[in-house]
């Protein structure tokens, strides 16, 4: 007849008590250290929340990557001339001999005139539909698609242009450039700032919310560690559990986040301000993968940031 191996025993001093068992055979339902204190569902939301801001301000950041990135390639390699004159026939002639010019400057890759209809338009806002052509001779414009090489020297053109039609001007866009550059950088900054914020307020909340488990939980601890049990596997057990929370308040946050910003690209599309100037939210491969990274690193700075609170505060009671 077969019995059953005896669960390993050691003394104590004034019994016999179970050795704890190694972590690998910890198997219960029930967590070793009861929920109390700022665990449990109030921490869970207070880690969906922030995990929804770590989203947004993640998103932001792409957002503003994309739309410098696209802003800027066009005006690093565009550049415009305006042919002005006091009379349509005036601004035609010199119009000619700019794009005679153009055509025989090396490093110029296309030069296209814009049409009158299309510069009119472009003062409707300002001067009311139709006005523009009705009263003032409109400007020639011409879209200029430079090569590199000459982008870095425009003078001899700029020359050329002003000796040919004196009333003809070369702009750049060499300031525009510098705003908008200079916008992007504020607004990475920005959103990395914001990013920060919420990473320091899951660090205080874990900490906080440890510590108020623990004291919630003394005399669980103290029977713990009368059994054997060390700071470190005290420690791993909230890691556990401050893990296990913070997933669920990641997995929260980052679903009302992407279901915010695509409620947004959608409002965006539909009062048409996408195709007028602001960035534009597209959910593809690569920008999902990134949003991830948000609740992801929202809940490791959770887990972590409880096991070293844990393990200062054990250091210093026990």
């Amino acid at each position: 007849m077969t019995t059953k191996s005896a669960e390993p025993m050691q003394e104590d001093g004034e019994g016999v008590i179970p050795a704890p068992k190694p972590r690998f055979m910890n198997r219960r339902g029930a967590p070793l250290l009861p929920e109390a204190g700022a665990a449990g569902a109030p921490l869970t939301a207070v880690i969906a929340v922030m995990s929804f801001l770590s989203v947004l301000a993640l998103a932001s950041l792409l957002m503003v990557n994309s739309a410098a990135s696209e802003w800027t390639s066009a005006l690093r390699s565009e550049i415009t001339v305006q042919v002005k004159g006091a009379s349509a026939e005036e601004i035609s002639s010199a119009v000619d001999d700019v794009m005679r010019i153009l055509n025989e400057t090396e490093g110029v890759v296309s030069a296209t005139e814009r049409s009158r209809e299309e510069t009119a338009a472009l003062l409707d806002p300002w001067l009311g539909q139709g006005n523009a052509q009705a009263f003032i001779n409109i400007p020639a414009i011409i879209e200029v698609r430079a090569s590199p090489a000459l982008r870095q020297n425009l003078d001899l053109l700029r020359n050329r242009i002003a000796a040919a039609a004196p009333e003809a001007s070369l702009d750049d866009h060499a300031r525009w450039h510098d705003r908008l550059s200079g916008a992007a950088r504020s607004g990475q900054a920005m959103a990395l700032g914001v990013f920060a914020l919420v990473m320091g307020a899951a660090c205080a909340v874990s900490i906080f919310a440890a510590r108020a488990g623990l004291a919630a939980n003394h005399e669980i601890v103290s029977v713990l560690h009368l059994v054997g049990a060390t700071d470190g596997f005290i420690a791993a057990e909230v890691q556990q559990r401050f893990f296990v929370l913070g997933f669920r308040g990641a997995l929260i946050g980052l679903g009302a986040a992407l279901a915010a910003l695509m409620l947004s690209g959608v409002a965006m599309r539909a009062g048409g301000a996408e195709d007028a100037f602001l960035p534009a939210f597209r959910l593809g491969g690569w920008t999902a993968l990134w949003l991830v990274t948000a609740p992801i690193a929202t809940c490791l700075v959770t887990a972590i940031t409880a096991r070293l609170t844990v393990l200062n505060t054990l250091r210093d009671q026990y």
